[in-house]
């Protein structure tokens, strides 16, 4: 009687360990962000997921279904843009997953190296770019688009949309390289400090909408500025209304030593 207990007992406490051991393994797919020494970043469904890799992880390419179609890899094969599928558990620090195995089809490999060769490329030719503008000494204006906003909004118009396209078009057809200067604005009714977040929203709107919609690059846009209402000494373009007031203005920057485009923005 005492046997059938223990027994009893020892397999209900693994049946109700099931469940924990189930939920301990994980398959997470996705495609890599990031890679450092000795893990990876899974952009999964749920988020950015940090995957541990040493040499115990089995990295496996595959070309399809047949056993004799897939090929082991190394860590150095895995790299950003790849898609994957990782068998893993929790770290023991819990922040983390370690690496069982991780599986990549073959297609999957020359698409990602693809991207990274034209990645690598164009960050080539933006560093030369960014080289020969920021050591050639003080920025100038070379065009300017100003947005307006109705009273109390941060929204975008049609033709404020239209305005900042033309803008980016203008600025990326700038050979030698220019930078973005947003300033915000607000008209001066209501206080101080509301006027500031207003302007400092229409600012950010701005941006937002020139890196996301007009293909403007984050490097090519200086740390935005947002004024509220204050009273700028020596403004070439005071507001002399409160519409005039509610705005954000984009203004081309390149180097004086770019005789082509330089000094083109009236004051």
């Amino acid at each position: 009687m005492n046997i059938r207990k223990s027994y009893v007992a020892v397999l209900a406490g693994a049946l109700a360990a099931l469940p924990a051991l189930a939920m301990a393994q994980v398959m997470l797919s996705g495609a890599i962000t990031d890679k450092q020494e000795g893990r990876i970043v899974v952009r999964t469904s749920d988020g950015d997921k940090v995957v541990l890799v040493d040499d115990s992880t089995k990295i496996t390419e595959t070309a399809g279904a047949g056993v004799f179609q897939r090929e082991r890899r190394s860590p150095a094969d895995l790299m950003r843009g790849l898609s994957v599928e990782v068998d893993a558990a929790p770290s023991t620090s819990g922040e983390a997953y370690s690496a069982k195995s991780i599986t990549f089809k073959r297609g999957d490999m020359r698409t990602a190296r693809q991207i990274d060769a034209g990645v690598s490329a164009e960050r080539e030719r933006i560093a030369q770019a960014e080289a020969r503008l920021d050591n050639v000494g003080e920025l100038t204006p070379a065009g300017r688009a100003k947005v307006f906003f109705d009273t109390g909004s941060t929204e975008i118009s049609a033709q404020g949309k239209l305005d900042l396209q033309a803008i980016a078009r203008q600025a990326k057809e700038i050979k030698g390289g220019f930078r973005l200067a947003v300033v915000g604005r607000a008209d001066p009714r209501g206080n101080a400090a509301a006027n500031q977040r207003l302007s400092e929203k229409r600012a950010a709107a701005v941006t937002d909408y020139l890196m996301r919609e007009a293909g403007v690059r984050p490097g090519s846009i200086l740390p935005q500025t947002a004024i509220g209402a204050s009273h700028v000494a020596d403004d070439p373009d005071q507001p002399k209304t409160h519409a005039e007031g509610r705005r954000v203005t984009i203004t081309i920057l390149v180097s004086k030593a770019n005789t082509s485009v330089a000094q083109r923005v009236p004051q």
